[in-house]
C-alpha cells in the first residue's frame, strides 16, 4: 500500500499539464485513465483512516490537476467523462471508509496534520540548505582570517562577518531541531495512539512516513551539523552555554522519541541499530560540546592572568577556583597589602563581573554543572577576598575617634548640668 501510494502521488505531481506543454489529446485522456485507475486501485486497498486520507489527497490532485481539460475528457471518456469518474471516486471512498469504521472527523483531522507534516518538512529542507550554505562559508572565512596578518588586515569587518554568520547558523541549527521534532510529533499524531496497540498495518504505514520524510536521516545530520560547527567555529561564554544547552534540549527530546521508533521497528535489526546509532552521536556530541566549554573556560581564566588549577567538570571547576580564592585571602604568596589590593581589583573588573558572575555561574548552574549553593559560596568567597585586601584602618584613627567621643561626652555634661541656687544669707 505504501508504495503504490508514493507512485500514484509522484505521478500525479510528475503531471502538472502547464500551458507550455505541448502534449497531445489522446495523452492527456490517456494519462487520466490510468491516474484514475491507480487511485480507484489505492481505495480498494486502503485498510486505516491513513490509507483513505491518502487516497483523499490522491484524488484531491487528480481532480486540480485535470480540470484544466474537463471539457476534453468529458467528450473523449465515453460514458462517464470528467465529472462522472471524479464523482464515482468520490463514492467509492466514502463507502470504503464507512467499511473500515472512518468518522469524517478523523479524516478532517488527518488531512490537517498532513497539511501540518507537509510544511514542516519542506521548512526543514530549506534550513538544511541554507545551514549547510552557511556552514560551508563560515570555514572559508575562518581560513582566511586566519592566514591575514596584522600589517595585511587592519579593520574588524570579515571578524563581523563571521560573527553574523554564525549567530545566523547557531539559530538555524536550533530552529532545525525544533522542526524534525515537531514534524515527528505530527506524524505520530495522525495515528493518536501509543505504538504497542497500532496494528501491523499501521506501523508500516507511519515508518513509510517516517522513511519518506526522512525522519532518522534529518536526526542525524542535525548532530553532524552541530559536531561540525563546534568544531570549526571559535565560540566563548554564552555562545558554549546556549550549545550545551541545545544539546541537552535534543537529548532530551530524542530520549523521549527513541523508545516509540524502537517500537515501529522490532522486526529489522538494520532499522534498530539506527536509533542505537543516534544514542552514540548524541553521546560524542556530549562529550565534544562538554570539552569545549570547561577548555573556553579554562582559557578564560588564563588569558586574563590568573592561575586557576585546571578543570574538566563542574566539581572540579568549583573545588580549583575555590583554592584559588584561599590562597589569595591566606595571602600564600606573601605580598604586599597593595600589591593584594591590584590583584583583587584586575580579578573583580576583568574577570568575576565582566565574565563568572553574569554570564558563566549562572550558566553552569542553569546545566547543572555545578549547584546554586556552590555558586553562592563562590561568591561568598570573593566577598572575602575583597574584605581581607579593603585597607585598614589605622590606630590613629581609633585615637581620634575616642578623643572625639570623650569631648562631646564632657562638652554635654557642661551644657546639660543644672546651675545650683544660691541662697542668700541675711
Amino acid at each position: 500500500m505504501k508504495s503504490l501510494m508514493i507512485l500514484i502521488i509522484l505521478f500525479l505531481l510528475s503531471s502538472g499539464m502547464s500551458d507550455a506543454q505541448q502534449t497531445s489529446d489522446y495523452a492527456i485522456v490517456l494519462r487520466y485513465k490510468e491516474m484514475t485507475q491507480a487511485v480507484s486501485k489505492s481505495i480498494e486497498l486502503a485498510n486505516t483512516v491513513q490509507d483513505c486520507v491518502e487516497a483523499n489527497a490522491s484524488l484531491d490532485v487528480l481532480e486540480k490537476d485535470y480540470q484544466p481539460y474537463r471539457e476534453l475528457l468529458n467528450k473523449s471518456i465515453y460514458p462517464d467523462g470528467y465529472d462522472k469518474t471524479i464523482e464515482q471516486l468520490r463514492g467509492k471512498l466514502i463507502l470504503r471508509q464507512r467499511d473500515l469504521g472512518v468518522i469524517e472527523s478523523q479524516m478532517t483531522r488527518i488531512a490537517e496534520l498532513e497539511v501540518q507534516v507537509r510544511d514542516l518538512s519542506d521548512q526543514v529542507s530549506k534550513l538544511n540548505i541554507q545551514n549547510d550554505k552557511l556552514l560551508g562559508d563560515i570555514k572559508q572565512l575562518s581560513q582566511n582570517i586566519q592566514k591575514l596578518s596584522g600589517d595585511l588586515f587592519s579593520t574588524a569587518t570579515p571578524i563581523d562577518s563571521l560573527r553574523k554568520m554564525i549567530v545566523l547558523l547557531r539559530q538555524g541549527l536550533q530552529e532545525r531541531d525544533q522542526l524534525i521534532f515537531a514534524l515527528t510529533d505530527s506524524l505520530f499524531l495522525q495515528y493518536d495512539k501509543d505504538v504497542s496497540k497500532m496494528k501491523d498495518i499501521e506501523k508500516q504505514g507511519l515508518m513509510g512516513k517516517m522513511e519518506r520524510h526522512g525522519i532518522i536521516n534529518n536526526v542525524r545530520r542535525s548532530i553532524m551539523n552541530n559536531l561540525t560547527f563546534l568544531e570549526s567555529t571559535q565560540l566563548k561564554g554564552s555562545d558554549l552555554v546556549s550549545l550545551v544547552r541545545q544539546h541537552q534540549r535534543f537529548q532530551s527530546q530524542w530520549i523521549g522519541l527513541a523508545p516509540k521508533i524502537s517500537a515501529l521497528y522490532l522486526s529489522g535489526k538494520a532499522r534498530r541499530s539506527e536509533v542505537i546509532g543516534v544514542d552514540s552521536m548524541l553521546a560524542v556530541w556530549g562529550d565534544k560540546v562538554d570539552e569545549a566549554l570547561w577548555r573556553s573556560l579554562n582559557t578564560l581564566c588564563k588569558e586574563k592572568g590568573f592561575v586557576v588549577k585546571e578543570f574538566k567538570n563542574g566539581e572540579e571547576f568549583y573545588t580549583n577556583l575555590l583554592l584559588f580564592l584561599e590562597e589569595q585571602i591566606q595571602n600564600t604568596a606573601k605580598e604586599t597589602n597593595d600589591t593584594r589590593f591590584k590583584l583583587f581589583t584586575n580579578f573583580n573588573e576583568n574577570l568575576w563581573q565582566a565574565d563568572l558572575r553574569p554570564t558563566w555561574l549562572p550558566g553552569l548552574v542553569e546545566l547543572r554543572k555545578i549547584s546554586e549553593l556552590q555558586s553562592k559560596e563562590i561568591d561568598a568567597k570573593v566577598e572575602q577576598w575583597h574584605s581581607s585586601v579593603s585597607p585598614g584602618v589605622s590606630w590613629m584613627t581609633y585615637v581620634l575617634i575616642a578623643l572625639c567621643i570623650i569631648v562631646i561626652v564632657v562638652v554635654s555634661i557642661r551644657l546639660f548640668q543644672k546651675p545650683k541656687k544660691v541662697i542668700a544669707q541675711e
